[in-house]
């Protein structure tokens, strides 16, 4: 089963030793959803680091990013009492579409039109970068989607291909970051 590369992260410690750990908060307050952050592998060891996480992430920091992260949807949100991590985990691989199929697609998009667009580039900066991230590294299934990505591109290196996408989504996104706001 396709797994998301993040985990579910408490704002106040699961145990007395863990960072924000408050004694009198219930079990139920602190697994509610009010108080849960879905984290990045490396960010969640970060934040829960014994020595610095505290220091550097205090409860009133992770409250405010989830505030800003959820928007206008903060206040439905925190209704959601207590989350079945499980559960949840699995509810997130249902909704988001796995890296390789998204690869597939922008594949696809790329036979069909011969260029790559804003957007495009985009998105694949952004797989590329979650398949670099992946602690298991890159799949052979997914080495051949991007290599045929590169062959309809009419590349003929691997990593130059990579890198002329990443360069391109990067000087989108500056470009996309100085329109003005609608």
């Amino acid at each position: 089963m396709y797994r998301k590369n993040v985990q579910i992260a408490h704002i106040y410690g699961v145990r007395p030793s863990a960072p924000r750990y408050m004694s009198g908060m219930p079990d139920s307050e602190r697994d509610a959803f009010r108080h849960l952050l879905l984290l990045c592998l490396p960010h969640h060891a970060e934040v829960d680091d014994r020595r610095t996480g505290e220091r550097l992430y205090p409860a009133e920091v992770l409250l405010e990013w989830k505030r800003k992260h959820e928007g206008d949807n903060n206040a439905e949100l925190s209704r959601i009492g207590p989350v079945d991590e499980d559960a949840f985990m699995e509810y997130v691989a249902e909704i988001f579409e796995p890296p390789l199929k998204r690869l597939e697609s922008i594949a696809d998009r790329l036979e069909q039109t011969g260029t790559l667009n804003a957007s495009t580039a985009v998105e694949l900066r952004g797989i590329v970068s979650a398949l670099a991230d992946n602690p298991v590294g890159l799949d052979a299934r997914s080495v051949r989607i991007l290599a045929d990505a590169v062959d309809r591109l009419g590349g003929t290196s691997f990593s130059r291909t990579v890198a002329h996408f990443s360069e391109a989504a990067a000087v989108m996104a500056r470009a996309v970051r100085r329109l003005p706001e609608r």
